[in-house]
């Protein structure tokens, strides 16, 4: 639906990330996400903070019928349109997931406002990343601990999902300057402040893989599994229980097909990527760039951006300073590691509770976001360590074949 923005750019991007919507403070998040929309939008407001608990009870899908058909143009900003969406993308789904009596149209009061809200983001309509992370958090106060604006189905146990990954873009956000800085050494020659940018990236994927870990402290497989997973399906090809995709009623008379909400969809591993110069699979890169359709258009503008810019893997291969490779090599193990982790995570939370025959009628291993995760992830983790260069008397890092049954 949506196409990569690739407007002109200033060639030191690094020196100009909000052109991007890039903040130092937050990173990809919103840096001021909003909790209430104007009055004229409290219908919206009032179902989406209640449609989680609606659809437990079986009552959404008659309160989205009542729904008057408001105007989106009298939305006034960013805040407002991210919060929109968010609120719009959670009636949908609930409206469609409510029960095994899985509706092929969306009435029109959604669907409408919802389409072109999406548009105006560079977001495709489906309950996506921005909904359940980047547009999620809130704090009541300063001292407060993050809040998620519109809860989803299983609220209070699901919320930890969203807040443990709105802690790892925050952890990211950490190192945003050490990008900054590396991009800013490699154009004066400075190779000590190099250095240092890449032990800082270094400890913000290190934090990053630490807080991802932390999933478990608060959400049990089987509701993630059970009920949150199920309500970020997409619809289309890729889904067993919509596969001819969803009608957006007042929008278009043929199916629409959109993956669901995926954390691939977070910017901060490709950008990871694009900065460090790891290389996927034909299949990888392509599955990385289509679900980049799923992520605001700022944000895939700057991974665009990386990609096509200096590049930090050729500069280090060409640099004569052992400790720039060092430095460069440990990023890279580090980003090993965290892929490590994440596979396993993901395989206690998908693969294990998919392999229980009673709930294996009802979903699979295969990603939201449409791909066979176990394969995928796996294919990430060895082209990462393909990636690290090997430097005399290293000891070489051994893509290790985890004991993983897909």
């Amino acid at each position: 639906m949506t196409t990569a923005v690739c407007q002109t750019t200033p060639l030191e991007w690094w020196r100009h990330l909000e052109t991007f919507n890039i903040s130092h403070q937050v990173g990809f998040l919103l840096e001021n996400p909003l909790d209430h929309l104007p009055g004229y939008f409290l219908p919206w407001e009032k179902l989406g903070k209640n449609a989680a608990q609606l659809m437990a009870s079986r009552k959404l899908r008659s309160e989205v019928y009542k729904l008057p058909l408001l105007d989106f143009h009298l939305l006034n900003g960013q805040e407002e349109y991210c919060l929109a969406h968010t609120l719009l993308a959670t009636i949908a789904h609930c409206f469609v997931w409510q029960d095994n009596d899985i509706p092929k149209i969306l009435p029109k009061a959604v669907a409408i406002p919802w389409f072109h809200i999406s548009q105006y983001l560079g977001l495709n309509p489906v309950y996506c990343y921005l909904d359940c992370v980047l547009a999620m958090g809130r704090k009541v106060d300063p001292n407060s601990n993050l809040e998620v604006i519109c809860p989803a189905p299983g609220s209070p146990h699901t919320d930890w999902f969203s807040l443990v990954l709105i802690q790892v873009e925050l952890d990211f956000a950490k190192g945003i300057q050490d990008i900054v800085d590396i991009y800013d050494s490699m154009d004066s020659e400075d190779e000590r402040r190099l250095i240092l940018g890449l032990k800082g990236i270094e400890n913000t994927v290190r934090r990053m893989q630490q807080t991802t870990t932390r999933m478990y402290e608060r959400l049990d497989p089987a509701v993630f599994y059970n009920v949150l997973r199920p309500f970020y399906e997409g619809w289309g090809a890729h889904s067993k229980l919509l596969p001819e995709g969803l009608i957006f009623e007042g929008i278009s008379d043929t199916p629409l097909q959109f993956v669901g909400g995926s954390a691939a969809q977070s910017s901060t591993i490709q950008v990871l990527d694009a900065v460090l110069g790891v290389e996927h699979s034909e299949d990888a890169d392509r599955y990385l760039k289509q679900i980049r359709e799923y992520m605001p258009a700022g944000h895939r503008e700057f991974l665009y951006t990386v990609e096509t810019g200096p590049s930090l893997k050729t500069y280090v291969q060409q640099s004569q300073h052992d400790g720039v490779k060092t430095a460069y090599n440990q990023c890279l193990k580090a980003l090993v590691d965290f892929r490590t982790s994440h596979l396993l995570v993901a395989v206690d939370y998908v693969l294990k509770p998919s392999q229980n025959k009673e709930e294996r009628q009802h979903h699979s291993a295969q990603g939201t976001g449409g791909t066979n995760f176990v394969s995928f992830l796996k294919s990430t983790r060895g082209r990462t360590v393909r990636s690290v260069l090997q430097l005399d008397g290293d000891t070489p890092v051994v893509n290790k074949e985890l004991n993983i049954n897909t």
